[in-house]
C-alpha cells in the first residue's frame, strides 16, 4: 500500500515533455458504464472533481449503461487516444465479456490501456436461513445431497457473481441450478429474501443489513483476506478454499495508444482522489474498498483475470443471454 501512494504521488507531479504542455487541451469525457448512482457512478464523478481541479479543465462524466459494460467503453475507443477520453467500469469489459460475447466491438487486451484499479467490491456468498448450513462444509454437503436441485441467483450470466459460483461448483463439483436477473440485482435480492432461490454470490452494501437481521446468513467471503466491514466473516480461501478469490472491481481505462505519461499521471491522481476521507467515507457506505493499483500492475492483474474466467467459461460452457 505504501508503494501505491509512492507511485500516486510521483506521477501525480508534473514531468517534462510535450504531453505535460499540451495536455488537457479541452474538456475531457469520463465513461461511466453504469446508470447514474451506484459505484461506478460514484467514482467517475469523484474523479471528474478531483481532475477538473487539478488540470483545469471540464472533466464531464457521461453515463453510457449496456451490454454489461461494453456501449460505453465503445464510445471511448471510438474517440482520439490522446487522453480527452477514459471510462470506468466494472471487470465486464475488462476481462470477462470477450469470453461471453460473440462480436465484441473490442478487443480488450489490445484495444484498452489499463490506467488503474481503483476499488473492489468484496463479494459475499450468502444463503437464505432455510439452508441447513452455517458453514462452507456443511454448505458443500448439502448442495451434494441435493444434487443439483439448490438454486442459486446472480444479475446475469455476465456478472461476477455468476462467474464466482461457476468458480465454486468447478472447484467442488457441486452442483446447483442458475436463476439469472437479466441485470435486476434488487430483484435477484428480493427472491433471496423469499427464500424463493437458495444462495448467491452479493455485493456487501446491500447484503450486510440483511446478514445483521438474520434474514440471511453468510458462508464466507470471496477474498483472500477478510473485510473490514465484516471481519467476523471467514474467507472462503480459509474455510477450505485455498486460494479462492472472485472479486467485483473497478478500474479505469483509456484507449490504447494514449500517451504513456498521462496514463501514469492519471492513474496516480487518481489514487490520491480516492484517498481523500470523504471519498473513502462514501465508499465505505457504498460496499467498495480503495485499491489503487499502478498501470503496469493493473495490466497484469488483467491478463491473469481474463485467463482464469476464460477457462471458467470455457468449460462451463456459458453464453451472454
Amino acid at each position: 500500500m505504501a508503494r501505491a501512494i509512492l507511485f500516486a504521488i510521483a506521477v501525480a507531479l508534473p514531468v517534462a515533455g510535450l504531453a505535460q504542455n499540451a495536455w488537457p487541451a479541452h474538456a475531457v469525457r469520463i465513461v461511466a458504464t453504469s446508470p447514474p448512482g451506484g459505484s461506478v457512478d460514484f467514482l467517475a464523478r469523484a474523479l471528474a472533481e478531483d481532475f477538473a481541479r487539478t488540470y483545469g479543465v471540464p472533466f464531464v462524466v457521461e453515463n453510457r449503461p449496456g451490454a454489461n459494460g461494453n456501449i460505453g467503453v465503445e464510445v471511448v475507443m471510438k474517440a482520439p487516444a490522446d487522453g480527452h477520453a477514459m471510462f470506468v467500469s466494472p471487470p465486464g469489459p475488462f476481462s470477462i465479456n470477450a469470453h461471453l460475447m460473440a462480436g465484441m466491438p473490442f478487443d480488450p487486451l489490445r484495444d484498452i490501456a489499463p490506467a488503474a484499479m481503483l476499488a473492489v467490491a468484496p463479494l459475499l456468498l450468502v444463503v437464505h436461513p432455510s439452508v441447513p448450513a452455517r458453514n462452507l462444509p456443511e454448505l458443500l454437503a448439502w448442495l451434494r445431497a441435493q444434487n443439483g436441485r439448490a438454486t442459486y441467483a446472480s444479475q446475469a450470466v455476465a456478472s461476477t457473481g455468476f462467474l464466482a459460483m461457476e468458480l465454486l461448483k468447478s472447484r467442488t463439483g457441486v452442483e446447483a441450478t442458475h436463476v439469472p436477473y437479466k441485470g435486476s440485482a434488487a430483484q435477484a435480492t428480493a427472491d433471496l429474501l423469499a427464500g424463493r432461490v437458495s444462495m448467491s454470490f452479493v455485493n456487501t452494501s446491500t447484503t450486510l443489513p440483511h446478514i445483521a437481521s438474520g434474514r440471511l446468513r453468510a458462508i464466507g467471503v470471496a477474498e483472500l483476506a477478510r473485510i473490514r466491514a465484516a471481519p467476523d466473516i471467514p474467507t472462503l480461501d480459509e474455510s477450505g478454499l485455498r486460494g479462492f478469490e472472485a472479486t467485483t472491481w473497478l478500474g479505469l481505462g483509456m484507449r490504447a495508444g494514449t500517451p504513456r505519461d498521462i496514463v501514469q499521471r492519471l492513474a496516480g491522481r487518481s489514487a490520491l482522489a480516492l484517498a481523500e476521507p470523504q471519498a473513502v467515507t462514501h465508499m465505505a457506505s457504498l460496499g467498495i474498498e480503495r485499491r489503487p493499483m499502478a498501470p503496469e500492475a493493473f495490466a497484469a492483474f488483467l491478463r491473469e483475470d481474463s485467463a482464469k474466467w476464460a477457462d471458467i467459461i470455457r468449460r462451463t460452457g456459458a453464453k451472454a443471454e
